[in-house]
C-alpha cells in the first residue's frame, strides 16, 4: 500500500446529506487555523448515531461530496467508510488514516459541539481520545468550550489549557475553534428540493446539478 506523506490532516466525517457551504466554509477555516496540509471529507456509510429513512444511499452522498470539493487541492474525499458494510465507527476510520498517512502524521478529527457533547456514547470512546486530536467547531451561541462539559471530570482534569480553547494532555489535544455561522442545514436543503424550491447559493452548483439530474430528495 502506498503511504502518502502528510504531517497534519483533518478528518471530517459526516452524513453529508447533502454537503453544503456550511461544511465547506468550516473546513476552510479549520484548515487555516490549524495549518493542516489537507482535510479529508469522509461520508459515512451507516452512521451509528443517525437513524431513520431520510439518508440517501452513500453512493449519491459520496458523489456529491466529490463534486463539492473538486478543484480544491487542500481538500480530498475518502470512500473508506462508504465501502465498509459495518457501522461507520470513528475509531476504525482514525486507525485507517494513521496507517495510510504514516506514523508521523497528526490527525485532527473535525466535528461539531453537539457531536462532541455525545462522545461518551461512541464506540470505544476513551481509545478514540487517545489516538487522535479533536477540532471542535464552536459556533456562535454554543457554550460548550471545555472538555469537562463532555468528559467525566477525572478525564477532563488531565487536559491542560495551553491557550484559550486549546486543551492538551500527554499525546493528544482538544481544540475548540470558532467558525463562521452560515444559516444552512442539510435538512433545509432537502426540504427545499422536496418542495421544488431552489437551493441556489446554499451548496455548490455541481451538487445542485447532480441532485436535479438524479431526482434526489423529491419525496
Amino acid at each position: 500500500m502506498y503511504v502518502f506523506s502528510m504531517h497534519r490532516v483533518g478528518l471530517f466525517g459526516g452524513t453529508f446529506n447533502p454537503i453544503h457551504f456550511g461544511h465547506l466554509r468550516a473546513a476552510v477555516e479549520i484548515r487555516e487555523t490549524l495549518a493542516l496540509d489537507r482535510v479529508w471529507f469522509i461520508p459515512a456509510h451507516d452512521p451509528p448515531h443517525k437513524e431513520g429513512g431520510h439518508i440517501l444511499p452513500v453512493a449519491h452522498r459520496l458523489a456529491m461530496t466529490r463534486l463539492a470539493v473538486r478543484g480544491q487541492r487542500r481538500f480530498a474525499v475518502s470512500d473508506f467508510e462508504a465501502t465498509r458494510p459495518e457501522k461507520s465507527y470513528s475509531l476504525y476510520t482514525i486507525r485507517h488514516f494513521r496507517q495510510l498517512l504514516g506514523g508521523d502524521t497528526e490527525t485532527y478529527f473535525i466535528l461539531g459541539t453537539d457531536a462532541f457533547a455525545d462522545i461518551t456514547t461512541w464506540h470505544q470512546w476513551e481509545t478514540v481520545l487517545e489516538e487522535t486530536n479533536f477540532a471542535v467547531m464552536a459556533r456562535p451561541g454554543n457554550t460548550l468550550a471545555h472538555p469537562n462539559e463532555a468528559l467525566p471530570s477525572a478525564l477532563a482534569a488531565q487536559y491542560e489549557e495551553r491557550a484559550p480553547g486549546h486543551f492538551r494532555r500527554e499525546k493528544t489535544e482538544i481544540v475548540f475553534l470558532p467558525v463562521t455561522q452560515l444559516e444552512i442545514s442539510s435538512s433545509d436543503l432537502r426540504h427545499r428540493c422536496h418542495d421544488n424550491l431552489s437551493p441556489a447559493f446554499l451548496t455548490p452548483a455541481p451538487v445542485i446539478a447532480y441532485i436535479e439530474e438524479n431526482g434526489l430528495y423529491r419525496g
